[in-house]
């Protein structure tokens, strides 16, 4: 296990301020989906449970407890093959979990393939050039079992890797600079630690 649920649960009690930030960014995008929605990495079903959000998977048995005490309906499994039919939910989110995956194009390809034609990929993530994204990367330099493994990305390479699957329809930043101000920006703004992307399902 790469992190410990009960160390993960508590960094947002010990961040609220950054959490609700988070949040209030995803929410907009988020609520105008109906059911089922699904998030790919649910670890202890934090955004799923404030987000309406009622199926979650991860890989962590732990993490899983932890989410369905919050009322999510777990899943163990992984993002590159997720045990779903074809077309089955209106969303799919993927909240800072990008940097975890084995296989980042697999999971965007699965994804594909659960979400309905008029659905979307929900991705919030920490861009690898910003304060969050160069801590973390420089945590795994010096070997920070959480992070030795992940690769953060920028924001290109997240366009580039959705490209052909999805057409990205809306962007929001917040944790701007390396000040963090709270404030949550349409578009995608450089240095921003927390970046949320609505990409609608390209049919095929």
């Amino acid at each position: 296990m790469v992190f410990d649920p009960a160390e993960y649960d508590s960094w947002y009690e010990r961040h609220r301020d950054i959490y609700e930030a988070e949040l209030k960014a995803l929410e907009d995008v988020v609520k105008k989906y109906p059911s089922p929605k699904l998030e790919i990495g649910v670890g202890t079903g934090r955004f799923a449970s404030r987000l309406g959000v009622e199926y979650g998977i991860d890989p962590e048995e732990r993490m899983l407890e932890y989410a369905a005490k919050r009322g999510v309906k777990t899943i163990q499994g992984v993002g590159e093959e997720l045990p779903f039919s074809n077309d089955n939910f209106y969303a799919v989110l993927i909240i800072t979990t990008l940097p975890f995956f084995h296989d980042a194009k697999k999971v965007v390809k699965e994804t594909h393939r659960v979400l309905k034609d008029n659905g979307a990929l929900i991705l919030g993530f920490i861009p690898r050039d910003s304060f969050f994204g160069r801590k973390y990367v420089e945590y795994g330099k010096k070997g920070d079992k959480r992070f030795r493994d992940t690769h953060f990305y920028t924001m290109e390479e997240v366009e580039s890797l959705l490209e052909d699957y999805f057409y990205i329809a809306r962007v929001r930043s917040t944790l701007i600079g390396d000040e963090i101000s709270l404030e949550i920006l349409e578009g995608y703004v450089p240095g921003a630690s927390f970046v949320v992307i609505e990409g609608l399902k390209i049919p095929r």
